[in-house]
């Protein structure tokens, strides 16, 4: 009986720290200063796929010429074009595939990561 009980204390313990992980690691959102924007893991490897639920992001714009634009499945959050400065966004993400952008040269400056 005291093993059940420490396994299930186990497993709400896990289940309430899983969201909070992903707050402790935020991914790293960068546009700007030259014609760059890229989406990164805290570990500074490039974001391709995550996995669905609340995650947060750490915005840095750098240029008063681009922005940092995330849209996907119910998300649509953006700097604005002559804004510079740093931007944090609680972001609920379900499966599906997201892209950021540049809105003034999104063929250029634009990528993509998938949510599954």
């Amino acid at each position: 009986m005291k093993l059940r009980s420490f396994l299930l204390s186990v497993a709400v313990l896990t289940a309430l720290a899983l969201p909070a992980a992903a707050f402790a690691h935020p991914f790293e959102g960068s546009v700007g200063p030259a014609t760059t924007i890229s989406l990164k893991r805290a570990n500074g490897t490039n974001l391709t796929h995550t996995t669905p639920g609340a995650h947060r992001f750490s915005i840095s714009d750098l240029a008063g010429s681009h922005n940092f634009h995330l849209l996907g499945p119910g998300v649509n959050k953006k700097t604005g074009i002559a804004f510079t400065g740093s931007r944090s966004w609680k972001v609920t993400l379900s499966p599906g595939t997201y892209n950021f952008r540049c809105d003034a040269h999104p063929m250029v400056m634009r990528g993509s990561f998938s949510v599954s």
